[in-house]
């Protein structure tokens, strides 16, 4: 499944399922919350795009390379966290862009595979529905792509990221020994909560770690010195 998948790029399309006024961009075109006193116009940015920032925690301030202008749901903007640069880009693709389901998200991701699959992995364990399940197939397989294949992909990372859960869980067994904690993350995989998983492995690692406690005597300990190679400093002053 994995030899589908590029070694560089990421590019899915998303249906967008609800949408509102939570966003803006000020006037160095940075996106931000719709409170900031700097914005200069709205954005509709959408369950995909801000979902996509909270499982991108970390990630640099977008920044708008489309803005909006009468359609405040068409837009793109970028960003990046660690070696991952994201490009998401909102558009109708049917009915004039009078609803919410009218709407679809490209999302191009460039940057490692297991980096970019374990994006997508949280996003959609972080959404109420699935992500490639297109309002309209006909019109977006007119218009945009084949969503057959963009299913695929979606599963193929999904997959992904879910075998390199599992390998973290079973390297950590083999270095580790057996532990509640190994049930406890593959018990987190099943419900693909991957930050569950991360933090099982985390305590494993942490109450693994030895501390070496030098011994140290209850009485102290007595500082032997030759008188000969003490140096004498007068600090008293030599004025009354």
């Amino acid at each position: 499944m994995q030899e589908v998948l590029d070694p560089a790029k990421t590019v899915l399309y998303a249906q967008v399922r609800s949408a509102g006024p939570t966003h803006g961009y000020d006037g160095e075109d940075y996106l931000r919350p719709r409170a900031h006193p700097a914005n200069v116009s709205s954005i509709y940015l959408g369950d995909i795009g801000l979902t996509l920032l909270k499982v991108m925690q970390g990630n640099s301030t977008p920044t708008m390379t489309v803005k909006p202008r009468f359609d405040e749901q068409s837009w793109e903007f970028t960003t990046k966290i660690g070696d991952v640069n994201l490009r998401l880009k909102s558009y109708s693709y049917w009915g004039f862009g009078l609803i919410t389901k009218c709407y679809a998200n490209t999302i191009t991701l460039e940057g490692p595979i297991s980096d970019r699959a374990r994006i997508i992995f949280d996003l959609v364990a972080s959404l109420p529905h699935k992500p490639w399940e297109m309002s309209w197939h006909g019109r977006f397989d007119s218009k945009i792509g084949d969503t057959k294949q963009n299913s695929v992909l979606w599963s193929t990372h999904i997959q992904r990221a879910r075998e390199d859960l599992n390998e973290m869980i079973e390297a950590t067994l083999q270095a580790k020994g057996d532990s509640p904690e190994i049930e406890t993350a593959r018990n987190a995989l099943a419900d693909d909560n991957a930050p569950a998983v991360l933090r099982a492995l985390a305590r494993i690692e942490a109450d693994s770690i030895e501390v070496e406690v030098e011994d140290v005597s209850p009485d102290g300990m007595t500082l032997t010195f030759d008188e000969n190679e003490i140096p004498f400093v007068d600090l008293s002053s030599e004025e009354e």
